[in-house]
């Protein structure tokens, strides 16, 4: 095919406003179908630059338009088409063939420059459909023109991001399905050798491409431009569409103070991510999860990490942001859903995958919960999401959430093919509270030790921390001064306002816990004077067996009661300051009867939390509870005897430091040993059981 039509067609006539015949009239516009095999091999420029040439200029539009500097939009689109159309498509449009077509396309934007595209090569005479972004059930009339088009000998071309959307004739009927990806880095380099003939020729690399669409491509190329700088503007634009939408970048995985299996999954998903891009994974193998725990501990950062180590697009959204953006009613609500979805299956045309963010999961009510009034309208909304996040992953969207209430999430989102995981994000351990603080602290305090810092914050979380920094930045302007350690420490934790009394009552309170516990073999974690809430002081203690036995569980009461047995025999006496300790005590010796089956009763009564009810109502319950708490009190003042001078060294610790970690506690134990084992038990005249009948009283089972 040379610069005119077939010799068998009658000429192009000019366009008018309705090119269509008029109904019943005869089809003399229609051209002479020619042979496939009398079409000359030619290529995409030579018919756009000749198709339709007027006779003032024997030059074809895309010549002129090049002449012109053609916009970098249809530069884009057109070497797009070039590396993607297949030739027999190309010849039946240009010698208007009456085929049908359906083109899958990255996005809405590329609707129009591809359709004007079209009419250039087929020189006005194919009908263009675009695909609406939601299905309309019902005929339209676009799809009774593409029906009158094909009847006319005209060929007709379907347009969208979502070909499903398309009149159901003409998907029905395409004779050519093509999908039109979005461009790659040979597809960009060729677009830019092309906008700066007379510059060198440069690569590009994948990565530079990710989160883009066709307008960042277009902007991309500029006039008076070098090729180093369109590849610059790229890379920018990639690092603005794929980074956070406000606020500075998110760190690296690897400085995240995030650890346990949560790290690993992350990691393993920003591997998993990079198979899918190199071709040796599905997406749709990619796994979904659930961040879990408390406020403040980094679940949404988390999240955030992930796509920005992976490099790719990250769309966030909330069940509040489906209310804020839309009218708040139903209909409002589910467009909103729609809005996320679609700009999530947008960026994974675009990029091969995508992550999307749902923050405060827990907003989307569990159906089972419901309330009758709340279930008629809330069903069909969880009802749609699920739907729509079922489709999203199977289209190799990576779904991440984040909740404080993972025993709220209805059980439909939990399951495998949705949220396949679920992870715990807890407060962070010392080590990580000084790299959080000295994320938070940047240039400021670059020789500090935030040891200490990061000890006397407990069990503070990320966020938490992070309003440590501005608070101590604050106090340093307030004194018009820099920034300084003592700045942070007078934030974290004040000056003590009790009496002096007081504090070493509650110092050794504290030290004789942590000493019994670690000669009893408990892990602990750190023990400190700072006042929280109601408690003058805490000790964290772990847990290492998750199924102890009888001599376990009265192990870790003796360590309970050890704060008490410290106010009776060092301290001051006995005071309300162990009410906490007594309950906790209270429940696992009440739960050794009445729930662990580990005492003169086998029957489960009750769960460990509700047991001590049955104390107000079983006197024979309460007097076995009783017997064993003063058995075991007896053994913990023991205990603090034999260890007296380790827990007064303990607390003078604590007096100084106020916040002491488990190898701290240990190093100081050990450099005190007991005067005997503290283990030891007293000795009875009578076996424990009997002792403990005795006690029952008449109404003993």
């Amino acid at each position: 095919m040379s610069g005119s039509t077939h010799p068998t067609n009658p000429p192009a006539t000019p366009a008018t406003d309705d090119p269509t015949p008029a109904a019943g009239a005869p089809d003399t516009a229609a051209p002479t179908q020619a042979p496939e095999d009398e079409l000359p091999d030619f290529d995409l420029d030579s018919v756009f630059s000749q198709v339709g040439s007027p006779p003032r200029d024997r030059r074809g539009p895309l010549a002129r338009m090049r002449a012109s500097r053609l916009p970098g939009l249809d530069l884009v689109v057109l070497v797009a088409a070039e590396a993607a159309l297949p030739r027999a498509l190309l010849k039946d449009l240009a010698a208007g063939r009456p085929v049908a077509v359906v083109i899958t396309v990255p996005s809405a934007a590329w609707f129009r420059p591809l359709s004007h595209l079209i009419d250039r090569l087929s020189d006005r005479r194919a009908s263009v459909v675009e695909a609406p972004a939601r299905p309309k059930p019902g005929p339209s009339g676009a799809e009774l023109e593409g029906l009158s088009a094909l009847a006319n000998g005209r060929p007709v071309v379907g347009i969208g991001a979502n070909p499903d959307a398309l009149p159901a004739l003409l998907v029905a009927a395409a004779d050519h399905r093509v999908t039109l990806p979005p461009p790659d880095a040979a597809v960009m380099a060729e677009a830019i050798r092309r906008w700066c003939p007379r510059g060198p020729r440069i690569t590009l690399a994948p990565e530079a491409l990710a989160g883009l669409d066709l307008a960042d491509f277009a902007a991309a190329l500029r006039p008076r431009s070098t090729p180093a700088a369109c590849r610059g503007r790229l890379e920018r634009a990639s690092r603005a569409r794929l980074g956070p939408k406000a606020g500075p970048m998110p760190p690296p995985l690897a400085d995240l103070a995030v650890t346990g299996p949560a790290l690993a999954y992350a990691r393993g998903l920003v591997a998993d991510i990079a198979r899918v891009r190199a071709g040796r994974l599905p997406a749709s193998a990619l796994e979904g999860c659930v961040f879990y725990g408390p406020p403040g501990t980094g679940k949404t950062l988390l999240a955030r990490c992930i796509a920005a180590e992976a490099g790719v697009p990250f769309v966030a959204t909330s069940v509040g942001e489906w209310f804020s953006t839309t009218n708040g009613f139903l209909d409002g609500v589910i467009r909103g859903i729609d809005a996320f979805c679609d700009a999530l299956l947008q960026a994974a045309r675009a990029d091969g995958t995508a992550i999307g963010f749902l923050d405060e999961l827990d907003a989307l009510p569990d159906r089972a919960t419901l309330s009758s009034r709340g279930r008629d309208w809330w069903t069909p909304v969880v009802n749609h999401a699920l739907l729509r996040i079922q489709a999203l992953r199977e289209a190799g969207v990576v779904l991440l959430a984040a909740t404080n209430l993972l025993d709220r999430i209805d059980a439909a989102l939990l399951r495998p093919g949705r949220f396949d995981r679920s992870h715990w994000v807890g407060p962070p351990d010392e080590a990580a509270r000084v790299v959080i603080l000295r994320g938070h602290l940047g240039p400021d305090l670059p020789q500090a030790d935030l040891v200490p810092a990061a000890r006397l914050a407990g069990q503070a979380t990320g966020a938490v921390l992070a309003g440590h920094v501005k608070a101590a930045r604050a106090r340093a302007r307030a004194a018009d001064r820099a920034l300084a350690l003592d700045d942070l420490l007078a934030v974290i934790v004040p000056p003590d306002p009790r009496p002096p009394a007081q504090q070493r009552q509650v110092a050794l309170h504290e030290a004789a816990h942590a000493v019994i516990a670690h000669r009893l073999g408990l892990p602990v974690i750190e023990v400190s004077t700072r006042e929280s809430g109601a408690a003058a002081g805490m000790t964290v203690i772990g847990e290492t067996d998750p199924m102890p036995d009888l001599k376990a569980l009265e192990g870790r009461i003796v360590g309970l009661l050890a704060g008490r047995a410290a106010d009776l025999e060092l301290g001051a006496g006995a005071h309300a300051g162990a009410q906490s300790d007594l309950r906790a005590a209270t429940r696992l010796c009440c739960a050794i009867e009445a729930s662990f089956g580990l005492a003169q009763q086998l029957r489960h009564r009750a769960e460990p939390e509700a047991c001590e009810a049955l104390l107000r109502t079983d006197p024979a319950l309460a007097a076995r509870t009783e017997a064993r708490m003063s058995r075991l009190m007896h053994r913990a003042r023991t205990a603090v005897r034999a260890d007296r001078a380790a827990i007064e060294a303990t607390a003078q610790a604590l007096l100084r430091q106020r916040c002491l970690s488990g190898s701290e506690v240990a190093a100081i134990a050990d450099a005190h040993p007991p005067t005997r084992r503290c283990a030891e038990r007293p000795r009875r005249t009578r076996s424990p059981n009997r002792a403990l009948a005795r006690s029952a009283g008449p109404g003993r089972p």
